[in-house]
């Protein structure tokens, strides 16, 4: 079954605050950058979630979805939002390449979101590899993918697993428990910056990888979206002190583990906020209903960002 089938990508409250952060931060890139002609590349499935806030957030009016399922393929050219999107038939593989000689992509940055929803394996590493050896100066790369520990094999494989995708980047000594439980999200965000940013050496790519994004959330699965700039030499330091700042949003603390509320929850939290001190699950429970603690900071940290989701019944 294609996961746009099992999964409505833009009812998820945690998915949809890190398309927020994603895209925020984007576009305190693109105060300083020269994106006036930005390319989207991503995996739009029939819903387009990102491509639309690429389009409203930032402007970005050419669009490129990748998509490999037949039935998906028409779901999604019908569902297309824009007149500027074009879907392309088949797999990451198979498409980048083309879009990398096409004259209407390859002289102007990218904004590139692979946001696959399984486990990162060798084609994906292989999809990253192509993109960061390829992808126009000034483009950002985005990889999102599924973090869950048993997408990696069993604890006793794990960290050969790893090495297996990764290769002399995952240390020696690398111990077993840092892939095991939420720590094992940590690690592959780790692993996958890394990752990047040793492509981006050994290819000598002039201005190199410039790491700006790393976000654990989970809805129902725990996932990772990890990223950066691949810019110019020149612009290299600029983006460097940009995604360096004190207040940049692109590297969250702690994971988004944001809570499925009902309208009426949500509006009852909301009429509290903003507030300097911390909602509590004391003050919760007076309103008449409960939360977990990582929930309730969850929702008071990225409560402006809480998707606002309603049937409309006829």
């Amino acid at each position: 079954m294609a996961s746009f089938d099992s999964i409505n990508y833009s009812l998820r409250p945690s998915k949809s605050i890190q398309r927020y952060v994603i895209f925020e931060g984007a576009r305190r890139l693109q105060n300083h950058m020269d994106w006036e002609k930005m390319a989207y590349i991503g995996l739009g499935s029939v819903w387009f979630t990102d491509f639309t806030m690429a389009h409203k957030v930032l402007g970005i009016e050419d669009m490129v979805s990748i998509e490999a399922h037949e039935v998906g393929y028409k779901r999604a050219v019908f569902n297309a939002p824009y007149a500027t999107v074009q879907v392309k038939q088949g797999y990451t593989h198979e498409v980048l390449p083309a879009l990398f000689l096409d004259p209407t992509y390859s002289a102007r940055p990218w904004m590139i979101w692979l946001d696959y929803d399984g486990a990162f394996d060798e084609g994906c590493a292989d999809d990253v590899r192509s993109v960061i050896e390829n992808a126009p100066a000034n483009s950002v790369l985005l990889v999102t993918v599924n973090g869950h520990e048993m997408s990696y094999g069993r604890v006793p494989d794990r960290v050969e697993r790893l090495r297996d995708i990764f290769g002399a980047i995952v240390p020696d000594e690398m111990p077993k428990r840092a892939c095991r439980d939420e720590r094992m999200q940590e690690t592959l965000a780790d692993l996958l910056l890394d990752f990047m940013q040793s492509i981006a050496l050994d290819i000598r790519r002039p201005g190199g990888f410039v790491p700006g994004f790393r976000i654990v959330y989970q809805d129902s699965a725990p996932m990772v979206t990890v990223g950066g700039v691949l810019p110019t030499k020149g612009a290299s330091k600029l983006v460097r002190d940009l995604v360096d700042a004190q207040d940049w949003c692109g590297r969250p603390s702690k994971p988004i583990t944001a809570p499925h509320l009902t309208l009426k929850e949500a509006a009852m939290l909301q009429a509290k906020l903003p507030r300097k001190e911390k909602l509590t699950r004391a003050i919760i429970q007076s309103l008449g209903f409960d939360l977990e603690d990582q929930q309730i900071e969850a929702f008071q940290t990225y409560y402006r960002q809480y998707p606002s989701f309603a049937q409309i019944l006829s």
